[in-house]
């Protein structure tokens, strides 16, 4: 497995994998992505697109922003969406995207992470917990990291 940012460059790679990771798992048919639009979110050092391979075949993806605050303290990164392909769940892939997303987070400044999610959705919740997040908010749909 190689876990890889995906940066100003890559939109070929970039458009690749969400349509072979996103858009197969939220099952989207007959959708493109615009490499031109992409190349334009890649060039944006604030977005993080995180693509996990097994050999060459994209089968994960992590997409993050780093926010800034407005109470002063450092920014945080804030994980919108995390997803591997089916036949490859459980093997890892997932958890290596949030420790390389803590790791990208922490080396441009951020203190902490932040992914939401469903509590309906049990498989992320454990991985969440089992990377270390402490899960918050009154419905227990957020988990935190700090460092």
């Amino acid at each position: 497995m190689t876990i890889r940012r995906l940066r100003e460059g890559d939109e070929d790679a970039a458009v690749r994998v969400v349509e072979e990771v996103k858009f197969r798992m939220d099952e989207i048919v007959g959708r493109s992505v615009d490499p031109a639009y992409m190349r334009g979110f890649l060039a944006d050092d604030r977005h993080y697109l995180v693509a996990a391979y097994v050999e060459d075949e994209p089968v994960g993806m992590l997409l993050g922003y780093r926010l800034s605050r407005l109470d002063g303290r450092p920014p945080m990164m804030f994980v919108w969406e995390l997803g591997v392909v089916e036949h490859h769940r459980r093997r890892g892939i997932g958890r290596a995207l949030v420790e390389e997303a803590k790791r990208l987070g922490n080396e441009d400044g951020c203190r902490s992470m932040l992914i939401p999610t469903e509590t309906s959705n049990e498989a992320a919740m454990a991985l969440y917990r089992s990377a270390g997040g402490e899960q918050e908010g009154t419905d227990g749909t957020e988990f935190w990291w700090e460092w």
